[in-house]
């Protein structure tokens, strides 16, 4: 019995000692980048938009006799061309 006392007052003295224990880690990190190079870029953004000024002068005269055109007229226009595919 006086045995088991003894072992359990030293394992007791170690625990005691192992938790005042201080622990130090030093690191260093160090990050180092490489010189990136910036090139222009070159979008075209205007080719919708001349194609599409095109295409408006294209057909504006085609829209201008359109709106001359009255429904009476159109549809007039609608059967000759429906009975001369007949």
């Amino acid at each position: 019995m006086k045995r088991a006392m003894v072992l359990i007052a030293a394992s007791g003295c170690l625990a005691l000692l192992a938790s005042c224990t201080h622990h130090k880690v030093e690191t260093d990190s160090r990050v180092e980048l490489a010189p990136v190079e910036v090139k222009p870029i070159h979008i075209v953004l205007d080719v919708n938009i001349k194609i599409q000024e095109e295409l408006k002068k294209k057909f504006e005269k085609d829209d201008e006799i359109a709106k001359s055109i009255s429904d009476a007229e159109a549809e007039e226009a609608l059967k000759k061309y429906l009975e001369g595919g007949k």
